[in-house]
C-alpha cells in the first residue's frame, strides 16, 4: 500500500494495512468483492455451443456460505455452497440452463439470479463450450444502478446460424415495481429505433431487448437504459464472425455513476483487437496515447472506435465514458467493460482457471509498485520485469500481460494475486485460437480509499506533537488542517508531520487535527482529538542599568503555569549568582569581562514537569561605563595673527560636568566651568610656541575622575601665489588659471574682472572667460585670495592677462564630378604672429595638414570642409565651406522590336537614371547600323546576328556614363506541319496536327471546320466527309509571320449508328475483339446510358458514358458464352437495342 513519500517501513506498513482492514469492515458493499450479486444470463444459441455454463465463486480470508436463488421463479430450488477460506467453487448451472438463460425477446421472464454470501466473495459467470467461451464478471452492488448506456462493438456481424443468434441488452430488477425505460439505437424485437418504451419488472424478473439484424451496422451501441430502482444489465453478442470463427461476446456493465475518465488498454492476442469509447455527456474530449497521440470529440450516446495496433494504450477523456475492449485469442473474440485506473482496484484479487486453454492476466498498477506482487504467495510468478510503462501517464502507471502454464496455475485451482503496497486492476483472459476465448475484468471498478489521522492524544502547549497520517485505497495524498491556533512544522501535505500548539490552545482544548484526502477519489477525512495542557509561564522581570564600578544587582524572577521552579543562566556573561542560580530572588555579580562587554543577558528557565519543554524569559543588564572626558582634538594649531580660539569639551558616562585648566597664562571666557568657552592666550603663551589645555570630570558620583588634554601650537599665516602674467587670443580669450595656496590652508577664491570662472571661482586650477569689454580694453587683472584660513587672516596675489589678435582662416575650391580630384587653395592671414599649422577636414572622415590640398571623394553629395589654422602665438581660427561632388548618371536603355514588311525596326527608350541632377545629352551607336543623338530613337536593322549597342548620357553638370548591350536579331520564322488520324468508320474523324516549324514563338491554326487553335499541336474532330483546308500561321519572336496550308480529304464518316455497334466479342485475351467497342459514344454522346443483360434479363453491365468498354465479365469473372442483349440510350428519343454474341473458346 502506497501511503506517502518516502515509503513506510514494514512496521508502519503493517499498521496501515490493519487500519485498512478495520476501515473496510465499516462498509456494506464492495463491488466485485461483495456479499450480494444480481445477474441475468443471455440466451446463447445451441448451434454455437451454449454449455457447459457455471458460476465461479471465490472466497477470501473468511469462510462463506453462498446462496443462489431466482426470486421470481418459485419453482427454482435455492443452491447453497459452503466455501472455505481462500477457496474456489464452480457451480455447474448447465442442468438449469432453460431456467437461467433469458428465453425470449420483448417479454418479461423470471430467470434473474440473486447470489448472497455471508462473507466477501468474487463471482463470475462462465461459458466454457468446446469452441465458444466467455466470462461475465459480476460487479456486485457496483453493477447496480438506475442509469446505463450500452457499449457495443461495431465491427463484426453476427453469424447466420440455426437456432438464430442476435445482440441483446438483458435486464434484471432487484425490487418489485421497477419501471425500466429503454431507448434503443437500432430497431429491437417489438420496438423501433430511437423510440423510448417502458417495461415494468418485479424483483428477479428479466427483460431482453434484442437486435436480430445480423449486420454490425445496426448496433445497439449507445442505447439508454433508465430505471426508477436498481437494476443489473448484461450486454451480449451471440456469434460474431471473425476469420472463420464464431464467438460469443458479453459482460455485465456498471451504471453511469461508476465510470471514469482514465483507462489503460493492453492489447490481447486477437487477430483484430478493438476498443469502443461510449460517451455519456456532450462535448466529451478523447486523447489516446500510444506510439502516437490521437484526439477526438464525442457526445452522449456516440461511440468512438479504436483499431488497436499498439500493445499498450492510454485513454483519457474529459468526462466519464464506458470503455469496451473487444479482444480474444486468434480468430476467437471476447469482450469486457474496462474499469478506470483511478479509484479502482484493491490490494488482492482471487481468480480461477476455467479451462486448460491459454490463461493470461492483464494487471496495471502505479509505477514503483510492480515489484510488490505475490501470486499465491510467490514473488517470482509476476515480477517487475513483466511490466511496461504506459505511454501518456508520465510514467505514473505500468501494465503487464502475463501468461501462465497449467503447472503454474492448474485448472480449477484457487489463486490469489496480492500487492502489499498498492491497489491494482486485473483482468483474466482464458482461451485459445479455435477453442473460444473468455475475457473479463474481475478487479474492483470503484476502490475503497481509507484514511487514518492517528489515535487521540494529549500534549503540553509548548511541545510539538508528531502525526503520522495514513492514506491508501486509491488516493496517495492528503492534507492536514486543525481547529487550534498553532501550526504544522512542515507543509500541510506532508503526512509525517508535527503540530506545534499555541499557548491559547490549552484554553480551548481539546482541538482537532484533521487529515483530508486529496487526489482523484472522493474526499474522506479522519480526525485526531488532541488535548493541550498549559506550558510554563516564566517572568525574569524588568531590565536594569548599573554603573561599571558598582554593578551588583538584585534579581526578582517568577515561574507559574505548568511549573513553579526555575534556574538562572547567562549565555554571554561570566559573573556569579548568589547564593545560587536556582534562587529566583538571587543577586548577580558581574565579572570584569561583563563590565567590559557592557550588555549582559540573564535567562530564567523553568524546571519541573517533563511533559513540557522548558520555558525561558530574558532580562538585559546594561553596565554603564565610568565617566569619560573628551577635551577635543589631541592637538590644535592656532594662527599666530589670530590667537584667540574656542574650546568644546564633552563629559559623559557617569558624569556630565567638568573643569578647564591650562599650563599657560591666558584666560577662559566666560569661565573655566563652561565646557564650551574660549581661551585668550597671553603674549608669553604665543611667544612660547605651544601650551597644554586640560578638561577634568566633576560630579562623578561613585565613578572615578577622568581627565583629557589638548596641546595648542601657534602657527604662521597662509601663503598665496596667483601665477605669472599671460596673454590670450581675442577669438579664444578663455584662459586656464593655476593658483597655489599653502600653509595652514590649501584653498582660495578668485576675484576681479567681469567675466566667468569655470567650473567656479573656488577652484584654484580654473578657467576664466573675459567679457568683450575686457578683450577690447586689451587686459584684465585677477586676484586670488586664500580661504578656509582657520584662525588665520586671509592672504592674496594678482595676475594680469593681455589679449592679442588671432590668425584669419580662408581657402578656395572647385566643385567636381564623382571620382574627380577637388583642389583646395589656402588664402589665410597671419594676425598676431605667424601661421605655423594648417588642418583640413574634408567632411568624409579624411584630413590633410598642408596649406594647399587635393582630395577625391568616394561618394557624390555635399560635404562641409573645415580649415583650422594655428599661429606661433598659440591662437587658432576655423573656416567652413560646403562643397559639391556631382552625381554620375547611370546609363541604361530598353528596346522593343517590330517586324513590318519583313523589316526589323527596333525602338529604343532611354532608361538612364540620376537621383540629384538632370540628363541633357544622349548618344547611341547601333553596332554598324548607324548613330543617333536623341533620347528615344528608332533604328532599322538589316540582316540577322548580334549587334553591340553603345549608349552615352551626360548631365547638365558635365558628368557622363556609358553602357554597352548586345541585341540579337534571329532568323525569320518558317511554317511547316504534318498530321495523322486513327481513322476508321465512325460518326466523326479525329485529326492530330504536328508542328514542324522553325524559329517560332506562337502559333495560330485555322482548321477548316470553323475551329481555330493557338496550341502548338492541336487536334479536332470532323463530322462530315469532304475536303478541308488547314492553315498554320507561325509568328517569330520579333513578330515576323510565315504561313502554310494543306488540304485533307475525309471519307470515313457515317451517320448510321447501327453500323458502329459490334454484334460479337471474344474476351479471350488474344488482343482481338476482347472488349465491346463503342467509340462513337465518347465523340457524340458522352452521357449515354449502356445496359447489357443476359437471356434471363439479369444486368451484367451498365454505365453512364463509355469511358471503360465492357470486357465480357460480371463480378470480376467472365460471363458464359452465348447471346446477350444490349440497350444503348443516346437520348430520350434515340435508343438502340440488339443482340451481342460472346465467344470465349474461339472465333475473332
Amino acid at each position: 500500500m502506497k501511503i506517502s513519500y518516502p515509503k513506510l517501513d514494514r512496521h508502519s506498513l503493517k499498521k496501515a494495512l490493519l487500519t485498512v482492514a478495520l476501515f473496510v469492515l465499516t462498509f456494506n458493499s464492495f463491488g466485485q468483492q461483495d456479499t450480494e450479486f444480481w445477474f441475468v444470463a443471455p440466451d446463447v444459441s445451441s448451434s454455437q455451443g451454449q454449455s457447459p455454463i457455471g458460476l465461479k465463486l471465490l472466497s477470501y480470508d473468511n469462510a462463506a456460505t453462498v446462496t443462489i436463488t431466482q426470486p421470481a421463479n418459485g419453482g427454482f430450488t435455492p443452491i447453497v455452497v459452503n466455501l472455505g477460506a481462500n477457496a474456489v467453487s464452480t457451480v455447474d448451472l448447465t442442468p438449469f440452463l432453460a431456467d437461467i438463460e433469458t428465453p425470449s425477446a420483448d417479454a418479461v421472464s423470471d430467470n434473474g439470479l440473486k447470489i448472497v454470501s455471508t462473507e466477501l466473495i468474487t463471482a463470475y459467470y462462465e461459458l466454457t463450450a468446446g469452441s465458444n467461451k466467455e466470462i461475465f464478471s459480476l460487479k456486485g452492488t457496483k453493477g447496480l444502478g438506475t442509469d446505463f448506456y450500452s457499449p457495443f462493438q461495431k465491427q463484426w456481424d453476427n453469424a447466420s446460424v440455426s437456432p438464430g443468434t442476435f445482440s441483446s441488452i438483458d435486464i434484471v430488477a432487484t425490487e418489485d415495481g421497477t419501471q425500466v425505460a429503454i431507448t434503443p439505437t437500432t430497431a429491437v424485437v417489438g420496438h423501433p429505433q430511437d423510440v423510448t418504451y417502458v417495461v415494468l419488472l418485479n424483483e428477479g424478473e428479466t427483460y431482453s431487448a434484442r437486435d436480430v439484424n445480423l449486420s454490425a451496422g445496426t448496433t445497439l451501441a449507445g442505447s439508454i437504459i433508465s430505471a426508477d430502482k436498481d437494476i443489473a444489465v448484461t450486454l451480449f453478442s451471440g456469434a460474431l464472425v471473425n476469420s472463420g470463427c464464431n464467438s460469443t461476446m458479453g459482460d455485465q456493465i456498471t451504471p453511469t455513476d461508476n465510470l471514469g475518465t482514465d483507462f489503460i488498454i493492453r492489447k490481447g492476442t486477437s487477430s483484430d483487437d478493438r476498443v469502443y469509447i461510449l460517451g455519456t455527456q456532450n462535448n466529451t474530449g478523447i486523447t489516446i496515447e500510444n506510439l502516437s497521440t490521437t484526439t477526438s470529440l464525442i457526445s452522449w450516446s456516440e461511440t468512438y472506435e479504436l483499431d488497436l495496433t499498439d500493445d499498450i494504450n492510454y485513454i483519457k477523456t474529459t468526462k466519464p465514458v464506458y470503455i469496451w475492449h473487444a479482444s480474444g485469442n486468434g480468430c476467437n473474440l471476447n469482450g469486457a467493460q474496462v474499469p478506470p485506473i483511478y479509484c479502482a482496484g484493491k490490494y488482492d484479487q482471487t481468480f480461477s482457471r476455467g479451462t486448460s486453454d491459454s490463461l493470461g492476466l492483464i494487471v496495471h498498477v502505479r509505477a514503483g509498485y510492480e515489484d510488490d506482487f505475490l501470486l499465491n504467495g510467490s514473488s517470482t510468478l509476476l515480477t517487475a520485469g513483466d511490466f511496461s510503462v504506459v505511454p501518456g501517464t508520465g510514467g505514473e502507471f505500468v501494465v503487464a500481460l502475463k501468461y501462465f502454464t497449467t503447472a503454474q496455475i492448474p485448472v480449477g485451482s484457487f489463486n490469489k494475486l496480492t500487492n502489499t503496497e498498492e491497489i491494482f486492476g486485473m483482468a483474466i483472459m482464458n482461451g485459445s485460437n479455435g477453442n473460444g476465448s473468455g475475457f473479463a475484468y474481475v478487479s474492483e471498478f470503484i476502490s475503497y480509499p481509507f484514511i487514518d489521522a492517528g489515535l487521540d492524544n494529549s500534549i503540553c502547549a509548548n511541545m510539538p506533537f508528531s502525526v503520522n497520517g495514513v492514506i491508501g485505497g486509491g488516493d496517495v495524498t492528503a492534507v492536514w488542517s486543525h481547529t487550534g491556533f498553532g501550526s504544522f512544522t512542515s507543509a500541510t501535505d506532508v503526512l509525517n508531520n508535527a503540530y506545534q500548539a499555541a499557548q491559547i490552545d490549552s484554553i480551548i482544548s481539546p482541538i482537532e487535527l484533521i487529515l483530508t484526502s486529496t487526489g482523484p477519489c472522493p474526499e474522506i477525512k479522519d480526525t485526531l482529538i488532541l488535548t493541550v495542557t498549559p506550558a510554563p509561564i516564566v517572568n525574569a522581570n524588568t531590565d536594569q542599568i548599573v554603573c561599571a564600578n558598582n554593578a551588583t544587582i538584585d534579581l526578582d524572577g517568577t515561574v507559574s503555569g505548568g511549573a513553579m521552579t526555575g534556574n538562572w543562566s547567562t549565555p554571554n556573561g561570566t559573573g556569579t549568582f548568589l547564593p545560587n542560580s536556582a534562587t529566583l530572588n538571587a543577586q548577580y555579580v558581574p565579572s570584569d569581562a561583563d563590565t567590559t562587554l557592557g550588555n549582559i543577558t540573564l535567562v530564567l528557565t523553568s524546571t519541573g514537569p517533563v511533559s513540557c519543554n522548558p520555558t525561558t524569559d530574558t532580562m538585559y543588564l546594561s553596565i554603564t561605563p565610568a565617566p569619560f572626558v573628551d577635551a577635543g582634538p589631541t592637538s590644535l594649531d592656532v594662527c599666530s595673527n589670530n590667537e584667540i580660539f574656542s574650546l568644546s569639551g564633552t563629559v559623559g558616562g557617569g558624569s556630565s560636568t567638568g573643569k578647564w585648566t591650562t599650563s599657560g597664562n591666558g584666560l577662559f571666557n566666560p569661565d573655566n566651568l563652561s565646557l564650551n568657552c574660549t581661551y585668550e592666550p597671553s603674549p608669553l603663551d604665543v611667544n612660547g610656541g605651544s601650551i597644554w589645555i586640560y578638561l577634568t570630570s566633576t560630579n562623578n558620583g561613585t565613578c572615578d575622575v577622568v581627565k583629557d588634554s589638548i596641546q595648542v601650537n601657534f602657527t604662521a599665516p597662509p601663503s598665496v601665489n596667483a601665477g605669472p602674467d599671460m596673454f590670450a587670443c581675442t577669438n579664444e580669450a578663455a584662459v586656464d588659471l593655476s593658483g597655489l595656496v599653502s600653509g595652514p590652508t590649501t584653498t582660495g577664491e578668485w576675484s576681479g574682472g567681469s567675466g566667468m570662472y569655470s567650473p567656479d571661482d573656488q577652484t584654484l586650477a580654473t578657467s576664466y572667460t573675459p567679457t568683450n569689454t575686457e578683450i577690447t580694453s586689451g587686459s584684465v587683472t585677477l586676484t586670488l585670495t586664500s580661504t578656509n584660513n582657520g584662525t588665520c587672516l586671509s592672504e592674496n596675489d594678482q595676475i594680469t592677462i593681455d589679449f592679442v589678435a588671432p590668425p584669419f582662416a580662408n581657402f578656395d575650391y572647385n566643385n567636381v564630378c564623382l571620382n574627380e580630384e577637388m583642389v583646395f587653395t589656402n588664402f589665410s592671414l597671419n594676425g598676431f604672429g605667424t601661421i605655423i599649422d594648417w588642418n583640413y577636414d574634408f567632411g568624409d572622415a579624411s584630413t590633410a595638414n598642408s596649406a594647399n590640398a587635393v582630395h577625391t571623394y568616394a561618394n557624390d553629395g555635399t560635404y562641409t570642409v573645415e580649415l583650422v589654422v594655428e599661429s606661433d602665438a598659440g591662437c587658432f581660427d576655423t573656416s567652413s565651406k560646403v562643397v559639391t561632388v556631382y552625381e554620375l548618371p547611370v546609363a541604361d536603355f530598353n528596346y522593343t522590336s517590330s517586324c513590318e514588311n519583313e523589316l526589323i525596326v527596333i525602338d529604343f527608350t532611354d532608361a538612364s537614371t540620376i537621383t540629384n541632377g538632370t540628363i541633357n545629352y544622349w548618344y547611341y551607336d547601333f553596332g554598324g547600323q548607324g548613330q543617333q543623338s536623341v533620347e528615344n530613337p528608332s533604328q532599322l536593322f538589316n540582316g540577322e546576328g548580334n549587334f553591340i549597342i553603345t549608349h552615352i548620357v551626360e548631365t547638365t553638370d558635365g558628368c557622363s556614363d556609358t553602357i554597352l548591350q548586345t541585341i540579337t536579331i534571329p532568323p525569320a520564322p518558317n511554317a511547316a506541319f504534318f498530321y495523322n488520324t486513327p481513322n476508321g468508320l465512325n460518326v466523326g474523324a479525329e485529326f492530330m496536327f504536328i508542328d514542324t516549324s522553325d524559329y517560332v514563338a506562337s502559333w495560330y491554326w485555322e482548321l477548316g471546320n470553323g475551329e481555330t487553335s493557338t496550341d502548338q499541336n492541336p487536334s479536332t474532330v470532323y463530322f462530315d466527309n469532304g475536303d478541308y483546308e488547314v492553315t498554320l500561321f507561325a509568328t517569330g519572336p520579333l513578330g515576323c509571320i510565315d504561313s502554310t496550308s494543306q488540304i485533307i480529304t475525309i471519307t470515313t464518316i457515317t451517320d448510321s449508328i447501327e453500323q458502329l455497334i459490334p454484334n460479337a466479342i471474344s474476351p479471350n485475351a488474344d488482343g482481338k475483339n476482347d472488349v465491346w467497342k463503342l467509340e462513337f459514344i465518347e465523340l457524340t454522346n458522352p452521357d449515354a446510358q449502356i445496359v447489357i443483360m443476359n437471356k434471363w434479363g439479369q444486368t451484367v453491365f451498365e454505365s453512364i458514358g463509355y469511358a471503360e468498354p465492357w470486357d465480357g465479365t460480371y463480378g470480376g469473372e467472365l460471363v458464359p458464352e452465348g447471346n446477350y442483349y444490349y440497350v444503348i440510350k443516346l437520348s430520350d428519343t434515340e435508343v438502340f437495342k440488339g443482340a451481342l454474341l460472346v465467344m470465349i473458346s474461339g472465333g475473332n
